[in-house]
């Protein structure tokens, strides 16, 4: 009895702390194979493959649209392969491009030049810590690169599918091996906070959890407790994906590129 009085009040405090999502907006369907959204709370940055994932063709790039979901220049970066994640320092915007990670001036949109790291192999994701360090997660090779001046080293290895990566309160947070990780410079540990059986993608910070996305059509909200609750689901379409997610935090605003859905669409957070 008393067991089973533990389980009950567990299922209700996690319940009770996990967040809520209601629909704002969705964009036009002229975004071409939207995969990362970045915010800055002026504006969002969603990168474009517009194209096979991961083919080299000079298709993709970088398009801008305002905070009410309006597209304002769906080629404000041209010339790019097939890029994912951003990461925003400064004012210089990094995406991650297949083998590249690109270096962008965020006001203008030009590109300021294009690094090749050292086999990389499936560049996907994008952050970056206050020291100006950027950290790119590899999906094929299943390491995490740190990069600065123009040179890159690896970080973390041994982490298959790896993806979402996400620097907060000092420590980088992981999608890799099916599950949600923290690792702790400090220690050089890793903690698995929660198990991904769909993988990971996005991953946002708020407040004390996270929103965490498996490409395949999931959305979760992961609590302080590490209790994960399923927020959205489209997984039975092969139309709208759950890609790299962006985060308002100010407004309480998380956005969500659909992938082949070619929309980005605004949720407000609740409880």
């Amino acid at each position: 009895m008393k067991t089973f009085l533990v389980i009950i009040l567990t299922l209700i405090f996690a319940s009770g702390h996990a967040q809520t999502l209601t629909r704002l907006w969705q964009t036009d369907s002229t975004l071409a194979t939207p995969e990362s959204v970045l915010s800055t709370g002026k504006l969002l940055y969603v990168s474009l493959i517009d194209g096979a994932p991961w083919e080299a063709d000079g298709k993709g790039g970088v398009a801008l649209v305002n905070t009410e979901g309006k597209v304002t220049n769906a080629r404000w970066v041209t010339g790019l392969n097939a890029p994912k994640g951003m990461a925003l320092v400064g004012n210089r915007l990094y995406v991650a491009d297949i083998s590249e990670l690109v270096v962008i001036d965020a006001k203008t949109g030009k590109v300021l030049k294009k690094d090749k790291l050292d086999g990389a192999e499936g560049l996907n994701d994008v952050t970056a810590d206050g020291r100006g360090i950027v950290y790119v997660s590899d999906s094929r090779t299943g390491k995490v690169l740190a990069y600065k001046d123009g040179k890159a080293e690896v970080y973390l290895r041994d982490l298959k599918g790896v993806n979402g990566v996400k620097w907060h309160n000092n420590k980088l947070y992981v999608t890799g091996n099916n599950a949600f990780i923290e690792y702790t410079p400090e220690t050089k540990t890793q903690r698995e906070i929660c198990k991904l059986e769909n993988g990971g993608d996005g991953v946002e910070p708020y407040k004390d959890g996270f929103f965490v996305t498996a490409w395949s059509g999931y959305v979760y909200h992961v609590d302080a407790h590490g209790h994960r609750t399923t927020l959205r689901e489209t997984h039975q379409t092969d139309k709208f994906k759950t890609a790299d997610i962006g985060l308002d935090p100010a407004k309480g605003i998380l956005y969500i590129p659909t992938f082949f859905g070619n929309t980005v669409e605004a949720w407000k957070i609740g409880k």
